[in-house]
């Protein structure tokens, strides 16, 4: 395929993104697979076919979907296109089946009800979406720019979080902050996340965030909120334009967990706070201008939970950084994204996160964090 007539691999990710918060959402609007998502099970009856439970298979579903269609695209990059989830499902008897896209809907079905024995209908729901051709459109979409002709498709990876905030799908009870537009639990804090990264350099370089839940069109009926943004050396775009909440209040978001001398530091500098769910969604707070901080000092979240996110604020003037090493130096020390063969821990982001839109913010920050 000449370079002429190669896929747009943003508008390939955005298609992926919607037809991921398709399945989400299919998910919850078909009676039988809620009911397989929501229902508690005792430890006797759990799992009784399989060690991984449903809310695993919704979110391996996604995963491989994307690995899919963009390795059917970009089979170049097929070999680095990462997620969360282990594909293969294990039975008691020991007996292994691996969920994967068909060639044809009919295929994707029968491995499908391999899994939701006894479910067929259930399965053929979601083979359906798997399969279905998707274009997303908004108003808010925004141009779609024309990448670079130079670039190296075989030197890029790809992160996923297929389902960011997997408590907050499966339950969907919506609690608000006292900030307007800022839930603290719910359906809107529910993201899927892409992201690309050079695998010689590690740096983000393309994200694309959706929000499944993100419009609510009526009674359980909704429609996607996309954002995306690349920063590549030719080429920064996104379409990110928020005005700022409040120009004269500062806001940091962090989990209902944070350490509470922490919360004091940024008490001192005079930030309010939010306290919400979902990595992804904490960090699309500071890509809106909705808050102006993310911290996060636990190791809790991983390359999956900040390659979208990070590229897209990188497009902005923002970055995700290495909240320990970046304290610790007093210098900001961006997350990078190079792959390691050896060791367990190599997908963590394991001395936490701070995430902004204006990197002249961090000074004064990391200088009160460092404090004794």
């Amino acid at each position: 395929m000449g370079s002429e007539d190669k896929a747009n691999l943003l508008r390939v990710l955005i298609n992926c993104a919607e037809k991921a918060a398709n399945i989400a959402r299919t998910c919850r609007a078909n009676e039988q697979l809620l009911s397989l998502l929501v229902q508690e099970k005792s430890e006797g009856e759990a799992n009784e076919r399989f060690e991984h439970d449903f809310k695993t298979l919704a979110d391996v579903l996604i995963q491989e979907t994307i690995k899919h269609e963009v390795g059917a695209v970009f089979p170049e990059m097929k070999a680095a296109i990462l997620g969360e989830e282990s594909p293969n499902f294990t039975n008691k008897l020991g007996e292994s089946v691996t969920v994967a896209v068909g060639a044809c809907e009919a295929d994707t079905t029968a491995c499908l009800e391999a899994v939701l024995s006894g479910h067929e209908s259930a399965a053929s729901a979601l083979a359906d979406e798997v399969h279905r051709v998707v274009n997303f459109e908004s108003g808010t979409l925004g141009d779609i720019p024309e990448l670079p002709e130079e670039l190296d498709y075989a030197n890029l990876g790809i992160w996923i979080d297929p389902i960011d905030a997997t408590a907050e799908y499966i339950s969907g009870d919506t609690m608000f902050t006292n900030f307007p537009g800022i839930t603290s639990t719910g359906l809107d804090c529910v993201t899927v996340l892409i992201g690309v990264y050079e695998r010689d350099t590690g740096i983000p370089v393309i994200g694309v965030v959706a929000q499944p839940f993100g419009n609510k069109l009526d009674e359980h009926v909704y429609s996607s909120s996309m954002f995306w943004g690349i920063c590549l050396p030719s080429l920064q775009a996104h379409n990110c334009n928020f005005e700022a909440r409040d120009e004269h209040r500062q806001l940091a978001i962090f989990s209902s967990s944070e350490q509470s001398d922490i919360l004091q530091r940024f008490l001192d500098l005079g930030y309010e706070f939010a306290f919400s769910a979902g990595a992804g969604h904490k960090a699309l707070k500071v890509i809106t201008r909705e808050v102006e901080v993310y911290l996060l000092s636990k190791g809790s979240t991983f390359k999956w939970d900040t390659c979208a996110p990070q590229a897209i604020l990188r497009a902005l003037g923002g970055d995700v950084f290495d909240y320990g090493a970046s304290v610790a130096e007093l210098k900001t020390v961006p997350l990078k994204y190079l792959m390691q063969d050896s060791g367990s821990d190599w997908k963590r982001n394991a001395t936490g996160i701070i995430a902004v839109r204006n990197v002249d913010a961090m000074e004064v920050l990391l200088a009160k964090l460092a404090e004794q």
